[in-house]
């Protein structure tokens, strides 16, 4: 049966099995209303990653403003995660309600302490992007919602990142903005080909007329 005549039929393409799981026609209105967001915030990372990694003579200020306002990206983007993903547990919804939660207050905390030195810097953001990290490897073993592949990967890297500038005791300010560029443009990336992904699902599943 085709994925029209499974429409037409009353039945559904992605889950709705019958085992209790949400179907994507009715996680259509959520990837519907997300995705625009989603890309909007990867647009923001990517070229916030993009600035630090091209503007290696920024000084500790400049640098504590653009990552405070990556920061408060990433946390609006999972906060809007926790309160839209129908598709995840309550479990897997509070810790992006809480990561989100986190990342606004550090990047809060970045704008409002410009002056922070730089190990400060890159200790707060190794404990974010940790955190970050096993939250999205977490849902990515559960198999929660869409793109468990690129949740797994941005799980790893963040990880992955978070552990190099927290035990990176003499780190300086040339390698940390290296590390945050590389690291925000790939999340842009990222985030990006999960907006792209969401449309398609909102698409398939008959939530954009044809």
């Amino acid at each position: 049966m085709t994925t029209s005549h499974a429409r037409h039929a009353g039945q559904v393409p992605y889950g709705g099995n019958g085992s209790g799981e949400p179907s994507a026609r009715s996680l259509a209105p959520t990837w519907g209303r997300t995705w625009q967001l989603i890309l909007f915030a990867a647009v923001a990372t990517f070229v916030l990653g993009l600035i630090l990694l091209v503007w290696p003579q920024a000084t500790i200020v400049v640098v504590a403003v653009l990552i405070g306002i990556a920061l408060l990206v990433t946390g609006v983007v999972r906060l809007i995660e926790g309160f839209t993903a129908d598709d995840a547990s309550g479990g897997m919804r509070a810790a992006y309600v809480i990561i989100g939660l986190l990342a606004a207050l550090a990047g809060l905390y970045c704008l409002r302490h410009i002056s922070v030195t730089v190990i400060l810097l890159a200790f707060i953001v190794g404990v974010f992007w940790v955190l970050h990290g096993v939250v999205d490897l977490t849902v990515a073993a559960a198999g929660a919602g869409p793109g468990r592949g690129l949740r797994a990967l941005v799980g790893l890297f963040s990880l992955a990142a978070g552990l190099i500038v927290m035990f990176w005791p003499a780190i300086s300010l040339t390698i940390l903005l290296a590390v945050i560029g590389i690291w925000l443009m790939f999340y842009g990336l990222m985030l990006a080909i999960m907006a792209f992904q969401f449309r398609h699902l909102a698409d398939a599943a008959g939530l954009t007329p044809a």
